[in-house]
């Protein structure tokens, strides 16, 4: 049976086909972009609160995971130094936003713990976290392991070594052939031929004393003379023989007057332009090291003569810190490719040590002495325990920096920095 439709019939039928084909494709093509939007957001999206901006070589290690493709999107979002992130994570703490995960200071690992709710990396997802360690070498683990925790990835680490102007060095007559492991005998009586050669001939050659980055070289000294400021138990152990043996080693290069107390900005700022002759400072120097192979030597952190070494590092961690189990699960993702060679190759470009179990070459010669000791064995620096204790640096900086400055004895400001250590820690 056929239907004969009139012309106008026919135009008719013809238009609301025409319209119906035109709805449907919008519909479909709605539905296309509907589904391509719900792909997308079907990667989570991990905010990592950082010390570092988009400048800086950790966004590359973000860049190269986000080129993956793995279902996860990281943004690297900088939130200044240490103590700065630090603070902005307790309020978002307090509001019930934590960040996702956070660049953490190992020297606010009770505070990341205990006060921020860092999680234990295989409490998250315990096979993935044993996955993800295994990268990493079993000697810096207990760096990052709180309250039997495992809150994080060793991530930056750093120790301090000398450094070594050769050409100031030989002016002074003495022998550029450095001693593998020196004490601070040696590097004193360099520095005391150093002033009787070079005085009135090159007046900034004096090593200085940062007296706003001084906590982790002064808790060396300590450790080296047997005594802690923190114990392993977490306890403030400052007012000991030990420690003011240490300080008082600590302190003699700057009371005689061969050591010069300035702030880490002049520090950075002679140690660069090639000024002094000696300087103990980051290994992570090593990568601006001003003053070519020809001039510089570096070697080892100088321990106290007649006592065993026993070198610290600084440094961060990477830890997780949200409660929800999308973003968490997310979040070891990244720190899966982050302890992966791949990523670790990246990293390594910034001058830390490698924590990893991955054949990385050094950047330079200059790190050597440092990779030797992370093989000896490193601390952690002070990890400052209580609610309040990230205050414990500054406390500590200041108490350093009167020591050094003759404004207070080394036994009284030993006490001093024991007694106001005390009641900040224990509230």
């Amino acid at each position: 049976m056929y239907l004969l439709l009139s012309n106008e019939e026919a135009k008719s039928m013809t238009a609301i086909s025409r319209r119906q084909f035109a709805a449907g494709a919008t519909l479909a093509f709605g539905a296309s972009i509907i589904t391509a939007r719900a792909a997308r957001s079907a990667d989570a999206e991990i905010v990592i609160s950082s010390t570092w901006g988009s400048d800086k070589p950790f966004q590359k290690v973000v860049d190269a995971f986000n080129s993956k493709r793995l279902g996860v999107t990281a943004v690297n979002r900088f939130d200044g130094d240490y103590e700065a992130a630090t603070a902005k994570a307790v309020a978002s703490v307090a509001a019930g936003r934590p960040p996702a995960m956070m660049i953490t200071g190992w020297k606010f690992g009770y505070f990341a713990k205990r006060t921020l709710g860092a999680r234990d990396l295989r409490e998250v997802n315990a096979a993935k976290a044993e996955a993800i360690l295994a990268n990493f070498r079993p000697s810096v683990l207990p760096l990052v392991t709180v309250d039997g925790a495992v809150i994080g990835l060793p991530w930056a680490m750093s120790t301090p070594i000398t450094y070594i102007n050769s050409e100031m060095w030989k002016a002074a007559g003495l022998d550029p052939q450095l001693p593998e492991t020196p004490d601070t005998r040696w590097l004193y009586d360099s520095a005391r031929k150093l002033d009787a050669a070079l005085k009135g001939k090159h007046p900034t050659y004096r090593s200085p004393i940062a007296l706003s980055n001084n906590e982790w070289t002064s808790q060396s000294f300590i450790q080296n003379a047997g005594g802690f400021i923190i114990d392993p138990d977490g306890k403030l152990a400052l007012n000991s023989p030990e420690a003011i043996a240490g300080m008082t080693e600590y302190c003699a290069p700057a009371h005689e007057g061969l050591w010069l107390p300035v702030s880490d900005k002049d520090q950075t700022a002679a140690f660069q332009s090639g000024a002094l002759a000696i300087c103990t400072t980051s290994s992570t120097s090593a990568v601006t090291f001003p003053f070519g192979e020809a001039k510089a030597i570096t070697t080892k952190f100088p321990g106290l003569a007649g006592h065993a070494r026993k070198m610290n590092s600084g440094g961060n961690f990477l830890a997780v810190y949200t409660k929800n189990k999308e973003q968490a699960e997310a979040s070891l993702a990244f720190l899966e490719f982050c302890a992966s060679k791949e990523g670790q190759m990246i990293w390594s470009q910034v001058g830390y040590l490698n924590t990893s179990v991955h054949d990385i070459p050094l950047i330079n010669e200059f790190m050597k002495p440092a990779a030797a000791q992370l093989a000896d064995g490193l601390t952690a620096e002070t990890i400052w325990p209580g609610k309040r204790g990230l205050e414990g640096q500054a406390v500590w900086r200041k108490w350093v920096s009167r020591m050094l400055l003759k404004e207070t004895t080394v036994s009284d400001g030993v006490k001093g920095a024991h007694d106001e250590l005390a009641g900040l820690i224990s509230a």
